[in-house]
């Protein structure tokens, strides 16, 4: 004979299976002693479940002495620490390790690229004119201004390179 399993049968205690198999699972339950004595001791926990559950009062109570418990146990002041005044302690030979491996590093780093000049010519690219009088242009050692130059001469400067210029003077007006 085959028997229900334990989860069809809570699920018929607590009222969650649909039609057909419910009538299944009754159906089962009429004739099948095994599955009708679990059915009741699953009925029976069920009730001693209920029955022992707590009060409102005595969950707050209870709730209450656990917070309590637990702040002052975790979370206590005088056992917080800030970030940035605990401790931090190296020990002398691993200060010295870190120490021999960055120097370590360094020196293997230039004996193995080495430090030729096609090298980093390669890296840093420079370059070099011959200054003679064919390639240099005296300029000005003074800085020139619009200050140095005339309304006549900005004009036709500015017509020189295409720049179509129209000029409109404060408080005067067009004829």
């Amino acid at each position: 004979m085959l028997c229900i399993d334990d989860q069809m049968i809570s699920a018929y205690l607590d009222g969650e299976l649909k039609e057909p198999y419910r009538q299944q699972v009754e159906e089962h339950l009429s004739y099948c002693r095994s599955c009708s004595s679990r059915l009741d001791e699953m009925r029976n926990t069920d009730n001693m479940i209920s029955a022992a559950s707590l009060d409102e009062k005595e969950c707050t109570r209870n709730k209450d002495k656990i917070y309590s418990l637990l702040e002052k146990k975790y979370f206590s002041q005088e056992n917080k620490k800030s970030f940035f005044r605990k401790k931090v302690e190296f020990s002398l030979p691993s200060l010295v390790t870190a120490a021999a491996a960055v120097v370590f590093i360094f020196v293997g780093s230039f004996v193995f690229f080495g430090s030729n000049a096609a090298q980093t010519e390669e890296i840093l690219p420079s370059f070099s004119v011959n200054a003679s009088s064919g390639n240099v242009e005296f300029v000005s050692q003074k800085q020139s201004s619009l200050d140095d130059y005339t309304l006549e001469e900005i004009l036709s400067y500015l017509d020189s390179k295409g720049y179509d210029i129209s000029l409109r003077l404060k408080g005067l007006e067009d004829l």
